[in-house]
């Protein structure tokens, strides 16, 4: 490994060497001027410079002593450091000596800056003062001047108020002068106008008094007149009168003589007797009028209800339902229905006509009878033994609750009454509408009838008599009349209702048999019957299918019978012995098992029935 050789470097002590600086120095004093901003450094700054660059200095000293230290090298050698140690020596020693001389000339530069600074500060403080007095001067001088200006304004402020209440005062007088001198004219002459009013209303007053007295003598003189010619009628009447009942008592004496003494036993009893008839028939109908209410008594009731053909219109399907589905509703429309009931019984005995027979509709709505279900024991229960009903309290009323209600559902709600729209339900909305009509009008009848007229009450007794006598007459037969024809109306609705009800339980008795006669095969199917209709493999799960099916069919069962009573159980019955044998049949033969339900059901009959076109037809002929 060679020997490194040592550098010295030459550092000029002149003034001049500065063109000669490094690079490297000179881009570093370049880099602290840009950074300082260009402007004069603070003497803080440079002292921080000359420190840190007497530090760098004496490091790179002890750099150069350490460097320049003697080692154990060759004689050769020993000259040549001597000389080089010197001349380093000396480099330092100039160093040291521009260093001290920059220092001084830094040191001079600061003391003139500082000197220069506070040359300026103390100018400007100069210059600061002299401007505040200055404004303080003109400032004084401006509120000087302002409060002058403000105490001439208030002077001629006021003076401008005084001058202008000097002349309000002065108009103000002069307006108090003319009102007075005005109001005294207006009183002048309102005083001298009601004096000629008092004038002219004091002439006219016993103008008026004069005309007075003189209608009140012709008054009085015409109502002497009358009164004495009144007197003198009555006078004349009392005669005829007297001489009238002396001639009666006359007679009675004559006729009493002729027929014995009024005191007898005979006339006293028949007085009695009709007497206590008298009180007797008063005392039925008090009672009747309690208890059972006259026929405006329920028909009022039923109005109070609010149910007519406007209302129920407008009302919701569930609030009509519930509004007539209400005790008060059902109670008050039966009573009233009886009521026309039993009218319409004595109009047509009255006059010898017969009403038209419905039974047979009304046997078509009434309810079919269940039969009792078996007792636990296996027997059957034994009715208790009731007395037998009469004809009167087995008879159907001739005008259904149920179906007079339905009429205003059928008018006020068709597609939630009425499953289709064909041409039987558009003729029983016309006649439910018609019947609807007629019952109103037959109830405003009652409430408009000749308990509810007005008498005029300057008639006489006779006349009024006599003219409520007619009107009783006339209310009564337009009463008749308006009974018959709800009654027509009422046969016309019952004929398109009833039609419409059997065929929609025609309807549902098909789908309740179809669908027992479906659980039949489909139980016959899975099971796999015999023609003798027992099967020796069943299973558990097919037992359980055969106990269903069977409940199934007897809830099934009910329903028919429920709708069509013994009639529909037989044609059930007929139904399903008919799916039997077909099922068999078609097992014997290898066809396929699903037979159509329909096909069997029309067999048997129960989608043509003889009594519903011959209820149809008449139906028809009533519309």
């Amino acid at each position: 490994m060679g020997v490194r050789e040592p550098v010295a470097m030459e550092i000029p002590a002149e003034e001049g060497a500065a063109a000669r600086v490094p690079p490297r120095i000179r881009r570093r004093l370049l880099e602290g001027r840009a950074s300082g901003g260009g402007g004069p450094a603070s003497a803080e700054e440079i002292e921080a410079k000359l420190k840190e660059a007497d530090h760098r200095r004496q490091q790179f000293r002890d750099w150069l002593s350490c460097k320049a230290r003697k080692k154990p090298r060759s004689p050769s050698w020993s000259s040549q450091e001597e000389d080089y140690g010197q001349r380093l020596e000396a480099r330092l020693q100039a160093a040291e000596q521009k260093r001290l001389s920059l220092l001084a000339k830094a040191q001079n530069r600061l003391a003139k800056l500082d000197e220069l600074r506070q040359a300026a500060k103390n100018d400007v403080e100069m210059r600061f003062e002299k401007e505040k007095e200055e404004l303080e001067t003109r400032v004084e001088s401006r509120v000087r001047q302002a409060e002058e200006n403000r105490m001439r304004l208030l002077h001629a402020d006021m003076q401008k108020r005084a001058a202008l209440k000097e002349r309000t005062e002065r108009s103000l007088v002069q307006k108090a002068t003319s009102e007075s001198k005005y109001t005294e004219r207006v009183r002048s002459a309102i005083l001298a106008k009601r004096a000629a009013a008092e004038k002219k209303r004091l002439a006219l007053l016993e103008a008026e008094r004069r005309k007075a007295r003189a209608r009140l003598m012709h008054i009085q003189q015409a109502a002497m007149t009358v009164s004495s010619q009144r007197e003198a009628d009555r006078i004349k009447l009392k005669e005829h009168l007297d001489s009238k009942l002396q001639r009666a008592k006359r007679k009675r004496a004559e006729y009493l003589k002729q027929r014995g003494s009024p005191c007898s036993s005979a006339h006293a009893d028949y007085i009695k007797h009709a007497d206590f008839l008298s009180r007797k028939l008063a005392r039925c109908w008090r009672s009747f009028v309690k208890s059972r209410k006259t026929t405006l008594a329920l028909a009022q009731a039923y109005d109070a209800l609010g149910i007519n053909e406007k209302s129920v219109k407008s009302m919701p399907f569930e609030e009509l339902a519930m509004l007539m589905g209400s005790p008060t509703a059902l109670e008050a429309t039966k009573a009233l229905l009886d009521r026309f009931e039993r009218r319409l019984t004595l109009c047509q005995s009255a006059s010898s006509s017969s009403a038209e027979n419905i039974d047979h509709l009304l046997k078509r709505l009434a309810t079919p009878k269940r039969k009792a279900p078996p007792s636990r024991d296996g027997r059957t229960r034994v009715a208790a033994k009731r007395p037998a009903r009469t004809s009167e309290t087995s008879r159907l009323s001739r005008y259904s609750l149920r179906v007079v209600l339905c009429a205003y559902m059928i008018l006020a709600h068709p597609s939630a009454v009425l499953s289709g729209d064909g041409e039987q339900e558009k003729l029983l909305m016309e006649s439910a509408a018609n019947f609807v009509r007629e019952f109103e009008l037959l109830v405003k009848t009652i409430l408009e009838g000749p308990g509810r007229a007005s008498r005029q009450p300057s008639l006489d007794a006779a006349e009024s008599s006599s003219c409520q006598k007619s009107y009783d007459v006339a209310s009564q037969s337009k009463f008749k009349t308006q009974l018959v024809n709800f009654d027509k109306a009422w046969c016309t609705y019952l004929y398109g209702f009833v039609v419409w009800k059997v065929k929609d339980a025609r309807s549902l008795e098909g789908d309740l048999v179809r669908a027992a006669c479906k659980l039949e095969l489909s139980m016959m199917q899975t099971c796999k019957l015999a023609a003798d209709g027992q099967s020796h493999n069943l299973t558990h799960d097919m037992k359980a299918i055969q106990k269903q099916v069977s409940d199934d069919q007897k809830l099934l069962r009910e329903k028919v019978q429920h709708l069509s009573g013994d009639a529909g159980i037989e044609r059930m019955d007929s139904a399903l012995s008919d799916a039997r044998s077909k099922f068999f049949e078609a097992k014997e033969n290898g066809s396929p098992l699903a037979a159509p339900v329909a096909n069997m059901l029309k067999d048997q009959g129960l989608l043509c029935d003889p009594c519903l076109e011959l209820l149809e037809h008449q139906a028809a002929h009533h519309q």
